[in-house]
């Protein structure tokens, strides 16, 4: 099943040039039971196995990554590791010993002191998780990847011509709005004149 996108077009204010760019729309979503069942069928594990081992997967890695230890969880590479984030700037120093005068004036407090390494506290830290894929994972990803145009409108969502692909008109319809079958003209089936009637013998008055 082809991955569904649509195309933005948004103005990027650094360069103040307009982009073009691909959105993935209509995503599904496979939730554990669907994955265990999907990952034990044709195994010889049964589904209840593949849930209890990422069960404990979900339960000791934290503890593992706490420990500061990079953990390898597949055999083409996997990796999960612990990182940190935080940071301050030194507008942030400056607003955050202005607050700390203005709570206390009798200190004597340099607010515009320059920023040093010992003003990021450890209360400024944020744990996370980093995830490392294996490039085996990506490159087979991209082999088995295809796109589909689409284009949303309303409530309903149809398919959108690729400018690069032909024409299906194919210029079938060669006689266009006023095509030339009709040979008589507009009033060609008037044979009695230019507006004229015809006399019962025949003959026509202007």
């Amino acid at each position: 099943m082809a991955l569904k996108v649509q195309m933005y077009k948004i103005h990027n204010h650094l360069t103040g040039e307009d982009l073009v760019i691909p959105r993935l729309v209509n995503q599904q979503t496979l939730d554990f039971n669907g994955l265990c069942d999907y990952l034990a069928d044709g195994a010889t594990v049964t589904a209840a196995d593949v849930a209890a081992v990422m069960k404990l997967i979900e339960l000791r890695l934290p503890l593992l990554l706490g420990l500061n230890v990079k953990v390898i969880c597949s055999p083409e590479g996997l990796t999960f590791r612990p990182s940190v984030s935080g940071s301050i700037s030194q507008k942030q120093l400056r607003e955050k010993l202005q607050a700390r005068q203005a709570a206390d004036p009798t200190l004597n407090i340099d607010v515009n002191r320059e920023l040093s390494v010992s003003d990021l506290t450890i209360s400024d830290l944020t744990a996370d998780i980093g995830i490392e894929l294996p490039k085996m994972w990506i490159d087979r990803f991209k082999t088995k990847a295809e796109f589909k145009r689409v284009n949303k409108t309303s409530n309903e969502e149809s398919s959108e011509p690729d400018p690069d692909a032909p024409s299906t008109d194919g210029g079938s319809n060669s006689g266009g709005t006023s095509g030339g079958s009709n040979t008589s003209g507009t009033n060609g089936g008037n044979t009695g004149g230019e507006g004229g009637e015809p006399n019962p013998d025949g003959s026509t008055e202007d």
